[in-house]
């Protein structure tokens, strides 16, 4: 079992400046997903309730072109994941930047953000890096042309005008992830709050696990994850 952690928990792959009160264990990190230009949300609309975490943050970012140019020059550029979100014209153009200019860990298409309109994406680009297809619980994955896609993620559930993860969007999530994984697909577990979750997500055929809001939640689970990784 493989872990990473999901988009924006890092930030824009550098961490946050509370993850120093904490020894988390050095995996791959996925951007916060970024748009072809500047957006403008609601960065601080992240509220924890016991194990689930409610977010409006409607994929606020600085934008390609600054991140491009503040933290492309990033020591461990190979594990990090950028994460990227747009109409299917815009993550074109970007993909095609990122593969000229770039080596990265891969790139997360971000075609499911719960709380901001719909880009209606239809197609996945063609790269030389890794692609990984974020989508909500109730899309279809097979509408899309999977032979590009290297394993699906799973983003936050829609709850009150915004989005839900860890505990509240279990059932969903895991629904999702054991109907795929059963039929041949790649899906990435998520959701999780315990240690007990690993093995289930284990059992619904999970390779590889998330971890995003459990970072929030409980910390202290991150740490132990990643000394029982060394093991």
């Amino acid at each position: 079992m493989e872990f990473f952690y999901s988009a924006a928990v890092m930030g824009y792959g550098v961490g946050r400046w509370w993850h120093r009160k904490y020894n988390f264990p050095k995996l791959i990190r996925v951007t916060k997903s970024l748009t072809i230009l500047p957006k403008i949300g609601f960065p601080f609309a992240v509220v924890v309730v016991g194990n689930s975490v409610w977010n409006r943050v409607s994929l606020h970012n600085i934008g390609f072109f600054k991140w491009l140019d503040e933290y492309s020059d990033h020591e461990d550029f190979g594990k990090i994941i950028v994460s990227l979100a747009g109409h299917d014209h815009q993550i074109d153009y970007m993909v095609g930047i990122l593969d000229k200019y770039l080596d990265i860990g891969g790139i997360e298409l971000n075609f499911s953000c719960p709380n901001i309109r719909k880009f209606d994406n239809k197609k996945i680009p063609k790269s030389k890096h890794n692609l990984y297809l974020k989508l909500r619980y109730d899309m279809d994955p097979f509408s899309y042309d999977l032979d590009r896609v290297h394993s699906i993620r799973l983003n936050s559930v829609p709850l009150l005008f915004g989005g839900g993860s860890g505990k509240v969007a279990q059932e969903k999530n895991w629904t999702f992830i054991k109907k795929f994984n059963k039929e041949g697909l790649n899906v990435a577990g998520c959701s999780l709050v315990s240690i007990e979750d690993i093995t289930k997500l284990c059992d619904m055929g999970c390779k590889e696990v998330g971890l995003g809001s459990v970072v929030l939640t409980n910390p202290k689970l991150v740490e132990r994850i990643g000394v029982e990784e060394q093991i």
